[in-house]
């Protein structure tokens, strides 16, 4: 009765780590679908522009022209990394974009020469 029990217990932990799961990739894909909707409408000013999901700022633009502004996320990156918490801004880019741990490591090593 008490491994019955055990394997609820489990099963049940199983399910709510999936949900847990589940609503974090749903926000992400609610945030791409607006991040999609705001360039098929050509609107690229919003409260919030930080599209560049995959590329560092370096990659973002060609050298022949100026750097791009920083964009709210990044200055709160840069931040981060000038207090010496660049852990921290590796997380936060990664829930901020749903970034692989590499890929987030890498823009913030970017952000950070």
């Amino acid at each position: 009765m008490e491994m019955n029990t055990l394997v609820w217990i489990v099963l049940l932990l199983l399910i709510f780590v999936l949900l847990v799961r589940v609503t974090s990739l749903q926000r992400q894909l609610n945030e791409l679908k607006r991040d999609v909707e705001r360039l098929e409408n050509g609107s690229t000013s919003s409260a919030r522009s930080d599209f560049n999901y995959t590329l560092s700022p370096k990659e973002a633009s060609p050298s022949h022209t100026s750097q791009p502004a920083p964009t709210d996320l990044d200055q709160e990156l840069i931040v981060l990394i000038q207090q010496g918490k660049k852990i921290m801004a590796i997380k936060r880019l990664r829930e901020a974009r749903g970034l692989s741990l590499k890929e987030a490591k890498d823009y913030v090593d970017s952000l950070d020469r």
